[in-house]
């Protein structure tokens, strides 16, 4: 036979590796040929001419069928090695894409892990049902660190909490101003904005220190030198919620804690005007060396977007009424 030509050629994923898989499985040309629906001269030409291409016998012919020579064996294996890696690749291909399943990784502030997430999820579930979401609630520095080492596909945390880092990418960012939550029955609520020295007298909630709301309210008081005796203090933004349905008082709480209170009428915010407790920054962040699926990508422009519309949303009514 001559030698081989064409060093290059691809047999796997090829006609001829079907016919050479079937032929080496069947033993017999003639059945093989039955089983792929094609004449007995189509599958025996194909085997000939790699044969001769490859100057090496890939069967040995006897009178009751065939069977495989030693560069037959190796060439079927490495077809099925081949067939093996490329399904193996299609599988990453489609947890990448999204298409068939993967997994999407998050870690949030508890200010938007309440409603503001499950509401995303909710959304974005509709065309990746069969994508898994992994929402982890944690501080906002343990966010920066987590999207710094590259631990989530991205993190919702506060702006200025963490020095900046070349690997994480800023992708969207959310002003929520401080303010007093109410329930729709409370004086307050028939007022888009106070001053802060309006409520001084009244059964006041507020987040402790632990929160970056209650940190942020406490470094605004000390600047104006005002000095607070709340009723309630909690870790739990959830919990101040809840004191606040009770009427149990007024929480000290930022416009992003209550989205979707507001929204329901379920509470009301109003503003607090002439003080220097100064608004909390949300930032949307990725690590710019993560590969992320079309599910994650997905996810962080429809957060994104929100937070565009609820900027739009905040600087409209920016300018309301103030009691006096």
């Amino acid at each position: 036979m001559n030698p081989m030509r064409n060093s290059g050629r691809v047999f796997t994923l090829s006609r001829f590796a079907i016919y050479f898989e079937m032929v080496a499985q069947a033993g017999s040309i003639r059945q093989a040929a039955n089983v792929l629906n094609v004449s007995p001269s189509a599958v025996n030409r194909q085997i000939l001419a790699v044969e001769q291409e490859m100057g090496t016998l890939l069967f040995h012919r006897h009178s009751t069928g065939l069977s495989l020579t030693s560069a037959g064996e190796l060439l079927l294996a490495t077809i099925r090695g081949g067939k093996r890696d490329f399904e193996a690749f299609q599988t990453r291909l489609s947890a990448l894409s999204g298409l068939h399943g993967g997994l999407v990784t998050m870690a949030v502030v508890e200010a938007v892990s309440d409603r503001f997430i499950p509401d995303i999820l909710s959304e974005i579930s509709k065309d990746y049902p069969r994508v898994e979401f992994s929402v982890k609630t944690m501080d906002f520095k343990s966010i920066w660190q987590s999207v710094s080492r590259n631990e989530v596909d991205f993190g919702i945390s506060l702006l200025d909490s963490e020095k900046s880092s070349r690997r994480v990418r800023v992708v969207s960012t959310l002003q929520a101003p401080i303010g007093f939550v109410v329930r729709p029955d409370h004086p307050l609520a028939a007022w888009k904005e106070t001053r802060l020295t309006h409520v001084l007298g009244s059964r006041l909630i507020v987040p402790d220190a632990t929160l970056a709301v209650g940190a942020a309210i406490r470094e605004g008081l000390l600047t104006q030198n005002v000095e607070i005796k709340p009723a309630f203090s909690c870790n739990r933004i959830v919990s101040i919620k809840a004191l606040v349905r009770s009427g149990l008082g007024v929480a000290l709480l930022t416009q992003a804690d209550v989205i979707d209170e507001e929204k329901s009428g379920e509470l009301c915010f109003v503003r607090i005007t002439q003080s220097d407790i100064k608004p909390l920054c949300f930032a949307l962040t990725h690590n710019t060396q993560r590969q992320l699926s079309a599910a994650a990508h997905a996810t962080l422009d429809l957060i994104s977007r929100n937070f565009h519309a609820l900027s739009m949303a905040d600087a409209a009514s920016s300018h309301p009424d103030t009691m006096p």
